[in-house]
């Protein structure tokens, strides 16, 4: 009876990936509940249910889906970290930075979660704790010029503009031979973005000359407006960088 019911459970799941490719909602949950009751020990299903639940913008139901998921195999670090990128979603940005930790506890080395934690406390000003997170991310070889970009801004602004300064120099450097980018409108829009910034992280450098070249140079139709406040006011430029937000 038992292999019976695990058969079915994997039939249903199957079932519920066929509805839900298909269109039907309705179907695919109804699967998806078959699956999760004929097999208590599986947090497969679970996980696929909350994804429906997600589709159908019911975060609570997808989180509870998940809690289950993890009560089943609480050692297994996927759900977690589905879980926390849920609450990072929904903006609870508290719940995101414990799951994301919760994810961390079961696999130090998952560095997808400890790039979100990052983002997460980041954008709850908590910026020294996301330095961390992100210097911690630096030495491996998989860091994303988007990692090596938020820290350097990071470091601008908490006491170490010339780390912040190289950092984001060498995540200009990944962006613009990022093949899978392109060279598009967007992508251009990214480059001069980082050497607005490259700017800024001189000026709070104390190295307002070679902040003034790379102004000079730019396209944007932000440059000449700091280029201004450089000559006007440095000091108010160099507040102004240290006090605005990272995202």
């Amino acid at each position: 009876m038992l292999a019976t019911a695990l058969y079915l459970s994997d039939y249903y799941t199957g079932e519920q990936q066929r509805l839900a490719a298909a269109g039907d909602d309705a179907g695919a949950m109804e699967a998806s509940r078959r699956a999760v009751r004929l097999d208590p020990f599986d947090s497969d299903a679970l996980q696929a249910q909350s994804f429906l639940w997600r589709q159908q913008k019911k975060y609570d139901r997808a989180a509870l889906a998940l809690k289950k998921a993890i009560e089943r195999d609480p050692n297994n670090y996927l759900p977690y970290l589905t879980l926390a990128n849920l609450r990072l979603s929904t903006g609870d940005l508290d719940a995101a930075a414990a799951a994301y930790r919760d994810v961390l506890e079961l696999n130090p080395n998952a560095i997808v979660a400890r790039s979100s934690l990052a983002q997460a406390l980041t954008r709850q000003g908590k910026l020294r704790e996301a330095r961390e997170e992100y210097e911690t991310l630096k030495g491996e070889d998989s860091v994303t010029y988007q990692d090596l970009y938020a820290l350097g801004r990071i470091q601008v602004r908490t006491g170490k503009p010339l780390a912040g300064v190289k950092n984001i120099k060498r995540a200009r450097h990944l962006a613009a031979g990022d093949q899978a980018g392109g060279r598009g409108p967007a992508q251009r829009q990214l480059l001069i973005s980082m050497d607005l910034a490259t700017a800024d992280a001189l000026v709070v450098a104390g190295r307002p000359g070679r902040a003034r070249s790379i102004l000079e140079r730019s396209p944007s139709e932000q440059a000449p407006g700091l280029l201004e406040l450089l000559s006007s006011d440095p000091e108010a430029y160099r507040e102004q960088v240290i006090s605005s937000d990272i995202y």
